[in-house]
């Protein structure tokens, strides 16, 4: 046999699959899962939950190491720890992403696209499949780099494991993944919340709402047109502050605030400032028209969802109004009550979530009706047992990275 020969052959062994085959089998995985999507009966999102996954991912890593130390002659795992199987698995993954950033991962009208589940990308069968194969190379190529460690591989491996341990458990652990919600009104326990299927869930702690605290802006003037009920002026928007004391120009109209409750109800030709469930802002404003020099002067309110609002008609065109106050920020200051008798008292704020035992609670909502005397809290509870293990594959592949650029630096500098 010639040495040409010789050499070939040991190029095809340790190369069995090119670029070309490695594509082709991707897409097969692709068109197999989209086949699946469209044939299967179950309209359920397959996932695995506490402890199936476990088992699943120790197995997993177990078949890998087993693949490798005692199968790696075999054609289709040489084939999975070579570069061309990595590149295509990645490429195709990628391809799949960009789709999900295209189309809605909601509901859609469009049957194709529900039939194929191109609408949940991440629980597709073709996703998972392709990613499946990805996650063998990587965890392959991990175990190949372990078993013939050298410290001029450690920034790849902690890269490669990182990446390994990130995707895994972000897959494994979707079905473990808790996020419910629930109603908490002032002076009552709740401890029975709901998963997005409506389905209730009891707590093993409750909530106890000890009040609901929502500060405003100060409602703005507007000036709207008396046909269509449309803003006039400035193209509906920069709508100005009503402030004590400011004089604000409309067109052909000069409108002084002369005076600014935030809380007020009407008594007889005037306002005053109360202290009750459902009083509205109100002010006093005097209008003038520059033109012809008239001159009106009224109060005028936002009303709520206890008293009307009121606008002051200043033309056949025109009429001045309040709008509804907008909101700065919204609270609840509530105690955890736990079966052991603990009280843990705090303060939820948006995007402030408070941490508990595992769980991320959040501010979501109130009674929009009711507005800033709403006796209603919406909380929401999220729960990620597999977060910390993604995070360590995270920090894995930044250590990786800066071990790698530290070696490179200074290989860089004994060359020098």
């Amino acid at each position: 046999m010639s040495e040409n020969n010789i050499k070939i052959q040991r190029n095809l062994w340790e190369n069995p699959w090119g670029y070309i085959e490695s594509f082709f089998i991707g897409i097969g995985l692709i068109i197999t899962g989209l086949f699946l999507e469209v044939f299967s009966t179950s309209n359920n999102v397959f996932t695995l939950s506490y402890p199936y996954n476990v088992i699943f991912l120790i197995g997993y890593i177990v078949v890998l190491f087993v693949l490798y130390k005692w199968f790696t002659n075999s054609q289709i795992i040489r084939w999975l720890t070579k570069v061309p199987a990595s590149i295509s698995s990645i490429v195709l993954v990628t391809v799949l992403v960009m789709i999900m950033g295209i189309i809605p991962q909601i509901p859609s009208e469009n049957k194709i696209i529900n039939n194929l589940g191109l609408n949940h990308i991440t629980s597709n069968w073709a996703f998972l499949l392709i990613l499946f194969q990805f996650l063998t190379c990587l965890g392959l190529i991990s175990i190949k780099r372990i078993l013939q460690f050298k410290w001029s591989n450690f920034g790849f491996v902690l890269n490669h494991t990182g990446l390994f341990l990130a995707l895994t458990a972000g897959v494994l652990g979707t079905g473990d993944l808790q996020r419910l919600s629930i109603n908490v009104y002032e002076g009552k326990p709740s401890w029975v919340a709901t998963d997005q299927q409506k389905k209730e869930i009891e707590l093993p702690f409750a909530f106890f709402l000890k009040d609901f605290l929502i500060d405003e802006y100060n409602p703005k003037l507007a000036l709207v047109d008396n046909k269509t009920g449309s803003i006039a002026h400035n193209d509906g928007k920069n709508l100005y502050l009503v402030e004590k004391g400011e004089t604000y120009y409309f067109n052909n109209f000069e409108v002084k605030i002369d005076n600014f409750l935030s809380n007020a109800i009407r008594f007889g030709m005037r306002y005053e400032a109360v202290n009750e469930i459902g009083s509205p802002p109100a002010a006093k404003v005097t209008v003038k028209n520059i033109e012809n020099d008239s001159i009106k002067t009224a109060w005028i309110s936002s009303g709520s969802f206890r008293y009307p609002y009121e606008s002051l008609k200043i033309s056949k065109e025109y009429s001045v109004v309040m709008t509804i106050p907008e909101v700065k920020k919204f609270s609840s200051d509530i105690d955890i009550l736990t079966k052991e008798g603990e009280r843990i008292s705090t303060v939820l704020e948006v995007n402030k979530p408070f941490k508990y035992k595992g769980w991320k609670i959040y501010q979501l909502s109130y009674d929009d009706k009711m507005g800033k005397w709403s006796n209603l809290s919406v909380l929401e509870l999220v729960k990620d047992p597999w977060l910390p293990l993604i995070y360590i594959g995270i920090f894995m592949m930044i250590a990786g990275a800066i071990y790698m650029f530290w070696m490179g630096n200074k290989i860089t500098k004994n060359q020098e």
